[in-house]
């Protein structure tokens, strides 16, 4: 190690099972994980020169019959990731929003330069994070006394008596 070029770029050194420090490939990809704003995100750098990617899933969309302005608002934000230049959210086949970002950072690779890099990226997206998260928190109100009388339902005025109260 003592030929090494400083600064060390990420990932270029690593540790053994036997605990000595060695050269790593540069090729080699380097991942990593961290969580920011609540939400658990997956980094990769395939290699030195290649993008940091980050990914995250940011849960289930909300359906319609649980909550329709939920909903909207969620799809709504979704959209408006598309101007975003460094990441957008998508719609998985699962109905998962998956978030997905990537910017270069500068050389030289520096944890330093990686992590600034991905506080970027995270902090450029909290705004549509934030949005999320009240769409996910918007919940149809559960119904009055009268509807639920009018439907039924047995009124039943706490939760564990309506669970033993449901059929």
């Amino acid at each position: 190690m003592a030929d090494a070029a400083l600064p060390l770029e990420v990932g270029s050194i690593a540790l053994g099972d036997d605990g000595h420090i060695s050269r790593r490939d540069p090729d080699q990809p380097l991942h990593f994980a961290f969580t920011a704003c609540g939400v658990r995100f997956d980094a990769d750098l395939a290699d030195r020169s290649a993008p940091l990617r980050l990914e995250a899933n940011l849960g289930k969309l909300p359906y319609t019959a649980e909550s329709p302005e939920g909903r909207q608002l969620a799809r709504s934000v979704m959209a408006a990731t598309d101007r975003l230049g460094c990441g957008q959210i998508l719609l998985s086949d699962q109905q998962d929003m998956v978030l997905k970002a990537e910017m270069a950072p500068p050389a030289p690779r520096t944890a330093v330069n990686v992590i600034a890099t991905a506080a970027y990226l995270v902090a450029a997206l909290k705004p549509y994070l934030d949005l999320l998260g009240e769409a996910v928190a918007i919940r149809r109100p559960p119904p009055s006394e009268d509807q639920r009388s009018i439907e039924g339902q047995p009124v039943v005025e706490d939760e564990a008596a309506q669970d033993q109260a449901a059929p």
